[in-house]
């Protein structure tokens, strides 16, 4: 989805948000491992011991020696951040909220709170990937999102689990959660699928169909950097870009 994005043109900035997936997009996106990971954006904003979790005190990220909530003086990513918190290709960035690195750390509410609350000024779309299922919906993370984008396998935990999230998001008054399928072998399967997403159905704004060789590609340590899954990903982008047109006229520009 990145790829696509900044190919249509686009700014773009990932946030791995995922805590304890080590490698994970460094490696679909730019094909590398853990020792070319960029420095934790965490560390940005003074490390674990300064960032506190948001259920603990849910009170908004600032920088260091300075009150102003991000939330409403935005980060100037490309004044602020320095190269060594991010890799770059094109017009392409990614970053690492960070990871969970030693034994007994604590939680990774700290690194939620980055999730939550990191917004830049620059004019780019911001793509955020989360851990699966709904943690963090209890910490309040996807808050300040345009647009949720829940990523289905074809299991009935995957549509338990949109139940639970749309339910969520009706309790807040919030209407921004779609849905995606993934690794779909077959008319057949996207068919049960959508029978037992039932009223949620049309909420599924694409699929995409499982393919082996991104097995292969993931044992290989390969990039998926001009995949044939971009065929797939393209539709869903312009969808989103609809989607992300009907929001609020200064949006946040952020899925995540």
């Amino acid at each position: 989805m990145a790829d696509v994005l900044q190919r249509k043109g686009y700014e773009v900035m990932v946030l791995d948000g995922d805590a304890s997936n080590p490698e994970g997009l460094v490696r679909l996106l730019f094909g590398v491992g853990v020792q070319e990971e960029p420095k934790p954006l965490i560390e940005f904003f003074g490390g674990i011991d300064r960032v506190t979790c948001p259920v603990d005190d849910p009170r908004p990220l600032t920088r260091i020696g300075d009150t102003d909530p991000i939330t409403s003086r935005r980060i100037r990513l490309s004044e602020e951040i320095g190269p060594e918190y991010y890799l770059q290709r094109g017009r392409l960035r990614l970053l690492q909220a960070g990871k969970i690195e030693t034994y007994g750390q604590g939680c990774d509410g700290p690194l939620e709170k980055v999730v939550r609350d990191f917004m830049v000024e620059d004019d780019c779309v911001s793509l955020i990937d989360e851990k699966a299922g709904v943690e963090h919906f209890g910490r309040r993370i996807p808050d300040l999102m345009d647009i949720i984008l829940a990523v289905l396998d074809c299991t009935r935990e995957s549509v338990s689990i949109a139940r639970r999230i749309t339910g969520f998001a009706d309790t807040i008054g919030r209407d921004n959660i779609w849905l995606m399928l993934n690794k779909v072998e077959s008319g057949e399967m996207a068919d049960r699928m959508m029978r037992l997403l039932g009223d949620l159905a049309g909420r599924v704004i694409g699929s995409i169909p499982y393919q082996p060789d991104l097995v292969s590609a993931a044992l290989a340590g390969r990039s998926l950097e001009g995949h044939p899954a971009f065929q797939a990903v393209e539709p869903i982008v312009h969808r989103l870009e609809h989607i992300a047109s009907q929001v609020d006229p200064r949006p946040s520009d952020r899925i995540g």
